[in-house]
């Protein structure tokens, strides 16, 4: 009595529980590993033809292929183990952030009550005028001001708080678009700025973020660090040089 080859049409076939990882709607990549590709092999052994067995060399050549697979699972455990490491170790360091002043690039800044914060500017050359414009929640110019000149490096730029009618912005969140150009028209690379005293770290986004008030901000955004004080005027920028604002 012969025995017939396994059929390609169902490759679940003398699989057991082993199978299942094979089967139409099944994730081969994630599902597939050292038990599944050794329950293959069984079965092939099991349904080859009678009338021609497997050669040694081809035996030989298939275990050598599942033990290069299985070092290659244990390799990339090892790394996965590694990456989880260094993502815990940055997050701990991360941590020393934590009640520390810190100016980031950032375009939001948030009226309080009370006198309106500087708005943070990062010039990368010296320019002849810095147009600044403040967008509300949906994305309208609610107030512009120009200062200048201004030399390179960070400044912060005093503002009223008002709208084009001269009535104050209500307490909320905004955003700050900033452009610059020379004595001679030519456009100057220009950031705004966002600083604060980090409150706490957030991995919402499935990354950590250090959290300054209602903002969060990319550990590669910050520019600069310092202590906090209690003497700090309300909304200043460490580092950065008081200007003219309207």
């Amino acid at each position: 009595m012969t025995t017939s080859p396994i059929s390609s049409t169902d490759p679940a076939a003398g699989l057991g529980t082993g199978g299942s990882a094979l089967r139409p709607g099944g994730d081969m990549a994630s599902a597939l590993g050292k038990q599944d590709f050794l329950n293959l092999l069984m079965a092939q052994m099991q349904h080859q033809d009678p009338m021609e067995p497997m050669k040694d060399h081809e035996f030989v050549a298939q275990l050598a292929t599942f033990s290069g697979l299985e070092q290659q699972m244990l390799a990339n455990d090892r790394l996965l183990e590694l990456q989880l490491a260094q993502i815990s170790a940055g997050n701990a360091q991360l941590a020393g952030f934590i009640g520390q002043s810190v100016v980031a690039r950032g375009d939001s800044i948030t009226i309080d009550t009370g006198t309106p914060p500087p708005v943070g500017v990062q010039l990368d050359a010296a320019a002849d005028a810095v147009d600044v414009s403040i967008r509300n929640a949906a994305g309208d110019v609610v107030s512009t001001f120009t200062a200048g000149p201004l030399g390179a490096g960070n400044h912060e730029l005093p503002w009223s708080g008002k709208d084009a009618d001269g009535n104050a912005l209500p307490p909320g969140d905004y955003t700050v678009t900033v452009e610059a150009k020379d004595e001679s028209g030519a456009a100057v690379s220009a950031s705004p700025l966002l600083s604060g005293i980090v409150t706490g770290l957030s991995f919402e986004n499935g990354y950590a973020e250090l959290v300054v008030g209602d903002h969060r901000i990319a550990p590669a955004d910050i520019i600069s660090v310092g202590t906090a004080t209690d003497d700090s005027p309300p909304g200043s920028i460490p580092g950065t040089t008081p200007s003219q604002g309207g």
